[in-house]
């Protein structure tokens, strides 16, 4: 079977499943639930491909397997197996306290890298970004950057007055430039959403494309 043979059934096949994924549009039906499955499974099987050949076998060679043989390196490397089997112990009720503690490692790693990640990925560049807008030929969309991440910020604060009735009021200045903000959010939003909406369109049209041309022969 020759590569392009090979790419004729893949295109073929993908012809069929996105018509089986529209079909959903008629109602929940045996074609659709096949299509999800297919996909769910094959993208569960490319994780596991992925996580293996990118993570595991690179770590146990580096730190397990690796040569010339140290102590410390072992312990380092045997570390997240010993973390994922306090995970297993979850399941269990006598010994669910060791699977808590598992699960507090993962959850402060994880959030340790995420937040370092927001800060040195997003939040310092956009910093960066947000203090070379305020050049001269750049300080109306600068000033206008500025007033929009400020108003949103007040947008989403919650503090406020509480009457003797119980109610809780915001200030007008408060609420004032909330309102600001919340134009700012609806307009993000809405342009996001538009520019989600013409990807999706793209991305469908030279799809469907590309199986018209397979399924008239080219």
């Amino acid at each position: 079977m020759t590569l392009e043979t090979v790419e004729q059934v893949g295109l073929i096949a993908g012809a069929v499943l996105t018509l089986c994924i529209f079909s959903y549009l008629l109602s929940d039906n045996f074609l659709y639930r096949i299509a999800i499955h297919i996909f769910i499974g094959a993208a569960a099987g490319f994780v596991l491909l992925a996580t293996l050949e990118s993570v595991l076998i690179p770590w146990l060679g580096a730190t397990v397997f690796s040569t010339p043989f140290e102590p410390p390196r072992l312990g380092i490397g045997l570390l997240p197996f010993l973390f994922g089997l306090l995970l297993v112990y979850k399941g269990t009720p006598r010994l669910s306290r060791l699977g808590d503690f598992g699960i507090v490692i993962v959850l402060g790693v994880g959030t340790a890298l995420a937040l370092l990640g927001a800060v040195n990925g997003t939040l310092l560049p956009l910093l960066g970004e947000a203090a070379r807008a305020f050049r001269p030929e750049n300080a109306l969309n600068g000033f206008i950057g500025l007033i929009g991440t400020l108003s949103v910020l007040v947008y989403f604060t919650y503090v406020g007055l509480r009457r003797l009735s119980g109610e809780v009021t915001q200030f007008l200045p408060v609420r004032f430039v909330g309102l600001i903000g919340q134009g700012f959010i609806a307009i993000t939003l809405g342009a996001t959403y538009g520019l989600l909406i013409l990807s999706a369109l793209t991305a469908l049209s030279s799809v469907l494309a590309d199986r018209l041309f397979v399924l008239i022969g080219r």
